[in-house]
């Protein structure tokens, strides 16, 4: 969501704003259906130095992405799910790594690299994977730490945004290949994805039950408004403003 609001504003400045304008040209060519002092307010901020600086430093980091992946808008941690998912009814639940998945979204429909980089990193996983198989689970040893290194803080990659290394790893962890800590560290990740579960239940079981009590409230509206109709009365005024009923 957040990724197509920032796309959808980009587009309608490079569309609407011409850097030849006056302010006021400018705001009198602001797009359809856009306010003139919320088009006056998205110009300001893209005239700011600090919003340049970040325009200017997005624009070199795109530049130095070396392997981009072909697996669409979908986030690493869904790909897993997805892949995970088919695997379990055609390979009776092989779980995917995230060195496997690495390599299937770096790669074209025909099997090969999008590039040279990709390809010489789906190499080294690969060499990694083939000498040591513990290597494919997830853990702070597996193929993928010991490719691009240690996780950040706050993220481990191809996990989502949720779980941190400290929750997977443990805070005082360190690098390991042994079973031990790669079952302890899957036992901890199927558990914080059982605990986002049962938190999306509860929002959907809340969420229902709002709709519930809204179709109830325009129910009971419709009655009472029915009822003053068969009076021949008008709903008195306190009433029509809060059901929103006009004559």
């Amino acid at each position: 969501m957040g990724k197509s609001w920032k796309e959808t504003r980009l587009r309608l400045y490079d569309r609407f704003y011409e850097p030849t304008f006056t302010t006021e040209q400018n705001l009198e060519n602001r797009p359809p259906g856009i306010d003139r002092e919320h088009w006056r307010w998205f110009l300001d901020y893209r005239a700011e130095p600090e919003t340049k600086g970040k325009c200017k430093k997005n624009v070199v980091n795109r530049s130095k992405q070396q392997y981009t992946h072909t697996g669409s808008s979908k986030s690493f941690a869904r790909r897993i799910e997805e892949e995970t998912l088919l695997l379990q009814s055609e390979e009776q639940g092989r779980i995917v790594g995230r060195g496997e998945l690495w390599i299937k979204v770096h790669k074209k429909k025909d099997g090969s690299y999008i590039n040279d980089e990709a390809r010489a990193i789906g190499e080294k996983i690969e060499e990694i994977e083939q000498q040591d198989e513990s290597s494919r689970m997830l853990s702070q040893n597996d193929s993928i730490a010991q490719v691009f290194g240690k996780e950040k803080p706050g993220r481990v990659r191809g996990v989502g945004f949720g779980p941190t290394p400290s929750q997977l790893f443990g805070p005082n962890s360190h690098a390991s290949g042994n079973g031990v800590q790669q079952e302890e560290t899957q036992r901890k990740l199927l558990e914080l994805q059982a605990e986002l579960e049962g938190e999306k239940l509860k929002r959907k079981a809340m969420e229902d039950e709002a709709a519930s009590d809204k179709k109830k409230m325009k129910a009971m509206e419709s009655a009472l408004i029915y009822l003053f109709q068969r009076q021949g009365e008008e709903l008195p005024p306190e009433i029509a403003a809060g059901t929103g009923f006009v004559e």
